[in-house]
Protein backbone atom coordinates (compact mmCIF):
# COMPACT_ATOMS: atom_id res chain seq x y z
CA UNK A 1 0.00 0.00 0.00
CA UNK A 2 1.31 3.30 -0.33
CA UNK A 3 1.45 5.88 1.82
CA UNK A 4 -0.93 7.94 -0.01
CA UNK A 5 -3.45 4.87 -0.29
CA UNK A 6 -2.99 4.54 3.15
CA UNK A 7 -4.08 8.41 3.60
CA UNK A 8 -7.02 8.07 1.66
CA UNK A 9 -8.13 5.00 3.87
CA UNK A 10 -7.40 6.65 7.27
CA UNK A 11 -9.59 9.26 6.49
CA UNK A 12 -11.80 7.77 5.27
CA UNK A 13 -12.03 5.20 8.60
CA UNK A 14 -11.62 8.37 10.19
CA UNK A 15 -14.87 10.28 7.75
CA UNK A 16 -17.10 6.83 8.90
CA UNK A 17 -16.24 6.66 12.72
CA UNK A 18 -17.74 10.90 13.07
CA UNK A 19 -20.53 9.70 10.54
CA UNK A 20 -21.23 6.86 12.95
CA UNK A 21 -20.91 8.68 16.22
CA UNK A 22 -23.17 11.52 15.01
CA UNK A 23 -26.11 8.48 14.76
CA UNK A 24 -25.18 7.58 18.21
CA UNK A 25 -26.70 10.30 19.94
CA UNK A 26 -29.12 10.76 17.78
CA UNK A 27 -30.15 6.43 18.39
CA UNK A 28 -29.57 7.66 22.16
CA UNK A 29 -32.18 10.55 21.77
CA UNK A 30 -34.44 7.98 20.22
CA UNK A 31 -34.36 6.18 23.05
CA UNK A 32 -33.20 2.74 20.36
CA UNK A 33 -30.46 1.68 22.77
CA UNK A 34 -29.86 -1.58 21.44
CA UNK A 35 -28.94 0.18 18.38
CA UNK A 36 -26.60 2.92 19.80
CA UNK A 37 -24.70 0.32 21.59
CA UNK A 38 -23.97 -1.21 18.24
CA UNK A 39 -22.92 2.11 16.50
CA UNK A 40 -21.12 3.37 19.66
CA UNK A 41 -18.81 0.14 19.02
CA UNK A 42 -18.82 0.65 15.39
CA UNK A 43 -17.46 4.23 15.74
CA UNK A 44 -15.18 3.11 17.99
CA UNK A 45 -13.95 0.75 15.81
CA UNK A 46 -13.38 3.06 12.87
CA UNK A 47 -11.33 4.66 14.50
CA UNK A 48 -9.31 1.93 16.16
CA UNK A 49 -9.01 0.44 12.38
CA UNK A 50 -7.84 3.83 10.83
CA UNK A 51 -5.12 3.88 13.59
CA UNK A 52 -3.84 0.66 12.60
CA UNK A 53 -3.46 1.33 9.26
CA UNK A 54 -1.95 4.19 9.76
CA UNK A 55 0.98 2.30 11.53
CA UNK A 56 0.68 -0.75 9.04
CA UNK A 57 -0.20 -2.84 11.67
CA UNK A 58 -2.88 -5.83 10.92
CA UNK A 59 -5.91 -6.98 12.16
CA UNK A 60 -7.94 -9.70 10.98
CA UNK A 61 -10.99 -9.71 12.86
CA UNK A 62 -12.79 -7.23 15.43
CA UNK A 63 -11.44 -8.83 18.51
CA UNK A 64 -8.07 -8.80 16.81
CA UNK A 65 -8.64 -5.13 16.36
CA UNK A 66 -9.08 -4.67 19.93
CA UNK A 67 -5.89 -7.48 21.07
CA UNK A 68 -3.67 -4.94 18.57
CA UNK A 69 -5.10 -1.74 20.15
CA UNK A 70 -3.94 -3.20 23.56
CA UNK A 71 -0.76 -4.52 22.47
CA UNK A 72 0.45 -1.30 20.42
CA UNK A 73 -0.82 1.29 22.17
CA UNK A 74 -2.02 0.52 25.72
CA UNK A 75 0.37 -1.35 26.65
CA UNK A 76 2.90 0.72 25.31
CA UNK A 77 1.65 3.61 27.12
CA UNK A 78 -0.03 6.10 24.29
CA UNK A 79 -3.51 5.14 25.15
CA UNK A 80 -4.53 5.08 29.17
CA UNK A 81 -5.32 1.78 31.01
CA UNK A 82 -9.19 3.20 31.41
CA UNK A 83 -9.45 3.73 27.21
CA UNK A 84 -8.34 0.32 26.89
CA UNK A 85 -11.33 -1.29 29.28
CA UNK A 86 -13.35 1.28 27.69
CA UNK A 87 -12.63 0.02 24.08
CA UNK A 88 -13.14 -3.60 25.44
CA UNK A 89 -16.69 -2.49 27.48
CA UNK A 90 -18.25 -1.37 24.17
CA UNK A 91 -17.02 -4.51 22.39
CA UNK A 92 -18.81 -6.29 24.31
CA UNK A 93 -21.79 -4.37 25.00
CA UNK A 94 -22.39 -4.19 21.07
CA UNK A 95 -21.60 -8.07 21.05
CA UNK A 96 -24.20 -8.76 24.17
CA UNK A 97 -26.76 -6.22 22.81
CA UNK A 98 -26.94 -7.86 18.93
CA UNK A 99 -26.19 -11.36 19.69
CA UNK A 100 -27.42 -12.24 23.14
CA UNK A 101 -31.11 -13.27 24.02
CA UNK A 102 -33.41 -11.44 26.57
CA UNK A 103 -30.35 -8.92 26.71
CA UNK A 104 -31.86 -4.84 26.73
CA UNK A 105 -29.79 -1.62 26.54
CA UNK A 106 -31.00 1.15 28.25
CA UNK A 107 -30.27 4.60 28.65
CA UNK A 108 -28.17 3.72 32.32
CA UNK A 109 -26.42 1.20 30.29
CA UNK A 110 -25.22 3.75 27.51
CA UNK A 111 -25.65 7.61 29.34
CA UNK A 112 -22.33 6.80 31.11
CA UNK A 113 -20.48 5.76 28.17
CA UNK A 114 -21.21 9.09 25.65
CA UNK A 115 -18.75 11.21 26.95
CA UNK A 116 -15.92 8.89 26.93
CA UNK A 117 -15.93 7.22 24.00
CA UNK A 118 -15.98 10.90 22.17
CA UNK A 119 -12.86 10.95 24.59
CA UNK A 120 -11.15 8.06 23.30
CA UNK A 121 -12.01 8.72 19.83
CA UNK A 122 -10.66 12.19 20.03
CA UNK A 123 -7.31 10.71 21.54
CA UNK A 124 -7.05 8.16 18.94
CA UNK A 125 -6.83 11.04 16.81
CA UNK A 126 -4.69 12.91 17.72
CA UNK A 127 -2.30 9.80 18.36
CA UNK A 128 -3.01 9.58 14.05
CA UNK A 129 -1.69 12.99 14.17
CA UNK A 130 -4.35 13.89 10.95
CA UNK A 131 -6.49 16.49 12.85
CA UNK A 132 -6.53 18.41 16.15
Amino acid sequence: MTPEERKAIVEYRLEKCHNTLANVRRLFDLEMYAECANRMYYAVYYACSALLIKNAIAANSHSGVMVMMDKHFVKEGKLPVEMGKLMRKVFTIRQESDYDDFIDMDKEDLAPLLTPVTELIARIESLIGLVG
